[in-house]
């Protein structure tokens, strides 16, 4: 007797659809091979269970509605993280979702869920001080920009050895760091640094000619934004061989005018910002300024020495705070010398602005 006499398609459907028999179960019934009752199957065009389908039959797989809800829904899992769960194929998943009538997301909303950085990335450590500081660093040196939906990219291009060991000390801790070399406006190589940081880092993105409220109300962070900002754009230095200075010099007219306002306020006297460089000048290093660039200097040794009290403890960059050291020292000389006589540098004028000595 042929196989298709024994089994109808009535009672293969009441085996295989209703009772949810596996073909080796049915085929143990009537002493057949599993390879026949798929056979069966086909010909009678009863669709065929897909691997997972049988699987979730065979280990009887329960995925309860509320769990699914909070693992796809709440924490964000993909379909395979949650079939990990239940030991399952993320295909049962996707098809439990769908029988759940939960909402199955786009290849948008999923990539970014499903995008694994190769490094690891830590969050930012929330410390005030420290954010300060990266503020008035990345308003000089640092650029920062959103490259994925959970990916800032901070970098910078230097020369300078000190500027590379810099960046790693601040960044090397949140995210892997990647150099190279690159050619500088002036035909010069350079090393440029990048690393890849999480969405903790979203305040570093925005950059604008202006220091925010939180920072100019706390003597500590305007400390640490100085020192970030004067470790990009500021330089302690021997002018003309003999007297210490300190300078800033950025296209930033505004915060300029902010830091000196804040700096006079904390008993650290200096004159406004001036055009140290004019727009479409070119610096030593052969790049084009696309706007005037502004200079603020400080030439008073109790201006000088304030100034360095405030920054030392916050100041990050090796060059700058060994130049700290040389215009202290500088100063300190000075007032020896002559027997620590008051600075009348720009006196006049510090009345005239109407600024107490």
């Amino acid at each position: 007797m042929r196989l298709t006499d024994e089994i109808s398609p009535k009672k293969l459907r009441d085996l295989y659809l209703e009772r949810k028999m596996s073909s080796p179960a049915i085929s143990k019934i009537y002493n057949r091979a599993p390879e026949y009752i798929r056979g069966l199957l086909r010909k009678y065009r009863i669709r065929i269970r897909t691997k997972s389908e049988a699987k979730r039959l065979l280990f009887k797989v329960v995925v309860p509605k509320k769990e699914l809800r909070e693992f796809y829904l709440k924490e964000k899992l993909s379909s395979p993280k949650i079939s990990k769960k239940f030991g399952c194929s993320s295909g049962l998943i996707r098809n439990r979702l769908r029988e759940y009538k939960i909402p199955i997301r786009s290849i948008q909303e999923a990539l970014p869920l499903s995008n694994t950085p190769k490094y690891p990335r830590h969050n930012f450590s929330g410390d005030l001080e420290e954010k300060a500081y990266l503020i008035g660093f990345r308003q000089g040196d640092l650029h920062a920009r959103q490259v994925r939906s959970r990916t800032v990219d901070v970098s910078m291009s230097s020369s300078k050895k000190t500027q590379h060991e810099l960046f790693k000390n601040l960044f090397l801790k949140y995210g892997h760091v990647w150099q190279g070399w690159t050619k500088a406006p002036n035909e010069t190589w350079e090393i440029t640094m990048h690393c890849y940081l999480n969405n903790t880092f979203k305040f570093l993105i925005e950059k604008k000619d202006l220091i925010g409220p939180w920072i100019l109300k706390n003597r500590k962070y305007f400390a640490a934004f100085l020192a970030g900002y004067s470790d990009a754009e500021g330089s302690f230095c021997i002018y003309n061989k003999r007297d210490g200075v300190f300078n800033l010099r950025s296209q930033d007219k505004n915060i300029l005018r902010q830091i000196r306002a804040k700096l006079i306020e904390l008993g650290i006297l200096c004159r406004p910002s001036q055009i140290a460089r004019k727009k479409g000048t070119r610096d030593i290093r052969g790049t084009i300024s696309n706007e005037d660039i502004f200079g603020l200097w400080i030439y008073r040794k109790d201006a000088l020495l304030k100034l360095i009290d405030l920054l030392h403890p916050y100041s990050k960059h090796a060059d700058k705070r060994k130049g700290m050291e040389i215009v202290k020292n500088n100063v300190l000389e000075r007032n020896k010398k002559y027997n620590n006589q008051q600075d009348r540098k720009y006196y006049k004028l510090y009345l005239k602005e109407g600024i107490k000595i």
